[in-house]
């Protein structure tokens, strides 16, 4: 009877630990290169940059990298994103290559044709592109438009550190031209 119990303990413990790990999402193929080597250089394409501002000096930069393990010569390509906000909080996250192809046709998809779109009185639409490390959101309300940027670990999404601008939204193009250029 005891050895039942703890069986069932065991066996529902084990369901509980696997589908508990199965909703967690891995981070980036780049993070987890950069995590996993030893000693790694990072090179960074500072002339192929998109960047936005807000209204509070808050930054987020896009720009290709490419990291190296220097022990096994590996390299890997990536979009990094640098994210500093007014709270001395500063981060980078990365889009796979293999996802920016996805942000390409989200961007030239769902939010150039919208740039100048407006919606009716108490009506708003959201696009939201979601990457392993970062979610991309385009909102109009009206004639105002905004886009929000959080990142993400593991898959669960920090919302406590985010960008946000209004006043950025035309430099949307800027990001579209950069990512095209990297591919």
């Amino acid at each position: 009877m005891k050895f039942n119990k703890v069986l069932i303990t065991f066996l529902f413990i084990s369901i509980i630990s696997i589908s508990y790990a199965q909703k967690e999402k891995p981070n980036s193929v780049t993070r987890q290169f950069i995590e996993n080597a030893e000693i790694t250089q990072i090179n960074k394409d500072w002339n192929v940059k998109a960047e936005f501002k807000s209204g509070l000096n808050e930054v987020v930069s896009f720009f290709p990298v490419e990291a190296i393990d220097l022990k096994s010569n590996t390299k890997i390509k990536s979009l990094q994103m640098d994210m500093a906000l007014a709270n001395n909080y500063f981060k980078s996250s990365w889009i796979d290559l293999n996802e920016v192809d996805e942000f390409i046709l989200f961007i030239e998809t769902y939010v150039i044709p919208n740039l100048k779109e407006k919606t009716e009185r108490k009506q708003s639409v959201t696009y939201i592109f979601n990457s392993r490390e970062i979610t991309f959101s385009f909102y109009i309300e009206k004639s105002s438009r905004r886009i929000s940027i959080y990142l993400k670990d593991n898959g669960n999404t920090d919302n406590e550190h985010y960008f946000w601008t209004e006043s950025q939204v035309s430099k949307i193009p800027e990001l579209l031209t950069m990512l095209k250029e990297i591919k």
